[in-house]
């Protein structure tokens, strides 16, 4: 073969290979899904249309660049431990990621890679896609929520049913101890002017051969201490049973969930039948300070937000280790009203303060939360037209507060 036809088909075959070449970009072009491609050292050495148009980043400037310089695709840290596995492993992976493309927008992605061969069977690097499931998450979430909301909802909705059984089953007793503690009271102030009147007469009697035994038994058997403490301890009992059937109402108002029962609340109120609810959580682990503004009434599902305010209460406790304060306030502003519950506890990170009301995310441990309290408390809120905000310093506390509009859509 001459030289002249040896350079033609050299040309020729030159012509192919870039022809296959194009032929072949053009293939993985064509794929809507993002491709990348890394060598195994890292280098980017091409991509697709896809990927391209994804992250706003022409194939050029990717080409021959260390993952290390320009990496679109973050957190690095969790896509280099994700290549190295890839690579030792020699077989394919995948795993979910979060991705942000050119605009900003953020997406969820499977991303799945897999080790390419290059010369003599060695691995010459990973080829990579990815592929987005936001609205499948956010189905999922929403399906969660809704579930997780039915769920709570016939819970407290068999809280009721129990605390309206037990309730009658209290009520019954504490009706007849009640009568028999005023009845008691009046008793003891007959016995008292009896014994008055008794002792008035023996006194007009100096020489009563029986009235120094009568006196020294009076002195000996206490009899004047006696009359005055049972008024007392008729006063403390009565003052206790009255608690219990406060406690007993409060449980009863508070665990009705009635979802077409829209009616004019008083927040102050509401919150004071709330803290009675929460009282056995708190006590041991702060003080509780109110400071109950003049606020007007507003519309509202009142059971609803003895949700939230519960919910609130709760956690405040529970973010305190050691004696600590948990303040709720009340005030209006303009055409709204506003209730905030403070509490001096451990505060909490920023990337826990911004992930707090998602749906399923909780920092206790397992089986101590579900992860739903805050994200329904916030549904709630927004359900009656207003918001829910937080504010907290690690080691400083935190902050939550619920703005609700005095007039809104349910009027």
């Amino acid at each position: 073969m001459s030289n002249g036809q040896k350079k033609n088909s050299e040309k020729l075959l030159l012509e192919r290979i870039n022809q296959q070449l194009r032929f072949t970009q053009e293939i993985i072009n064509a794929i809507p899904t993002p491709v990348f491609y890394l060598d195994r050292v890292g280098h980017y050495i091409g991509c697709n249309r896809a990927f391209e148009q994804f992250f706003g980043m022409p194939q050029y400037e990717l080409i021959n660049r260390s993952i290390r310089g320009i990496n679109p695709m973050q957190p690095r840290e969790l896509h280099e431990k994700m290549d190295r596995e890839c690579l030792s492993s020699n077989q394919s992976c995948r795993y979910e990621a979060h991705l942000v493309d050119a605009q900003g927008s953020e997406f969820d992605v499977i991303i799945t890679k897999a080790p390419y061969l290059a010369d003599r069977g060695k691995s010459g690097g990973i080829v990579g896609t990815f592929t987005d499931i936001t609205e499948r998450k956010q189905s999922e979430i929403m399906l969660q929520q809704m579930q997780g909301q039915i769920v709570h909802q016939e819970k407290m909705a068999s809280i009721g049913q129990l605390a309206a059984g037990v309730a009658h089953e209290i009520n019954n007793p504490m009706g007849f101890i009640t009568s028999n503690l005023t009845s008691l009271g009046k008793y003891a102030d007959r016995l008292d002017e009896y014994i008055a009147a008794l002792l008035q007469s023996l006194g007009s009697c100096p020489n009563h051969p029986g009235i120094d035994e009568i006196d020294r038994l009076r002195q000996k058997l206490k009899v004047d201490y006696i009359i005055s403490d049972v008024r007392e301890l008729v006063n403390e009992s009565l003052d206790g049973a009255g608690r219990v059937s406060r406690i007993v109402q409060d449980l009863k108002s508070f665990s009705r969930v009635d979802l077409a029962e829209c009616c004019r609340t008083n927040l102050n109120e509401a919150l004071e039948t709330t803290i009675n609810i929460a009282w056995n959580e708190m006590k041991y682990v702060a003080a509780l300070e109110r400071d109950f503004g003049d606020i007007p009434d507003i519309v509202c599902y009142p059971q609803q937000l003895n949700q939230v305010f519960l919910n609130l209460l709760v956690n405040a406790s529970q973010a305190i280790n050691i004696q600590g304060t948990i303040t709720v306030r009340t005030w209006s502003d303009h055409d709204s009203v506003l209730v905030s519950v403070s509490d001096t506890g451990k505060g909490m990170p920023e990337e826990v303060k911004r992930r707090v009301f998602e749906p399923f995310y909780t920092t206790k441990e397992a089986g101590k939360g579900t992860g739903l309290g805050l994200s329904i408390s916030a549904d709630i809120v927004r359900k009656h037209g207003g918001e829910i905000t937080v504010e907290s310093e690690v080691g400083a506390g935190t902050t939550f507060t619920v703005r609700l509009p005095v007039k809104n859509q349910f009027q």
